[in-house]
């Protein structure tokens, strides 16, 4: 009976692996960290690839207290962006949302801007060259 109930799990495993193998799943959004600092607050960094996008990134809802949400992106001589959306978090989790370029487009070297109205997830893209992106909530 052990050795039955042991072919059965060890078919049931593989069977299942082989189901979630020819499935395409939508990127994992990421959370930012949770950080001490005057207030308490967020944090999340990431470096991307070139010609990549980078993680979703689900923003928490902000409060009513007026807080900001600062994008930095450091390209060196390598160019990149930010890109937004107010898509509902099932779309950012579903990795259907629709996103936007942020104002600035691409840009080359280090820059930043400050969010100032609710978005639901944020992404850096790499236009040219390894980027890295800092966001602070």
């Amino acid at each position: 009976m052990k050795k039955l109930i042991t072919v059965f799990l060890a078919l049931t495993i593989l069977t299942v692996t082989i189901l979630f193998s020819s499935f395409t799943f939508a990127a994992d959004p990421v959370s930012m960290t949770l950080r001490d600092g005057i207030t308490k607050g967020y944090f999340y960094s990431e470096t991307i690839a070139t010609g990549a996008t980078g993680s979703n990134v689900k923003i928490p809802p902000m409060g009513m207290d007026g807080t900001y949400i600062t994008c930095t992106i450091h390209a060196g001589a390598n160019t990149g962006k930010f890109q937004f959306t107010t898509s509902s978090d099932a779309a950012v989790l579903a990795d259907t949302a629709t996103w936007i370029d942020w104002p600035k487009g691409v840009v080359t070297g280090t820059n930043y801007d400050a969010l100032t109205s609710q978005v639901t997830g944020l992404r850096g893209v790499s236009a040219a060259g390894e980027v890295t992106i800092e966001i602070v909530y």
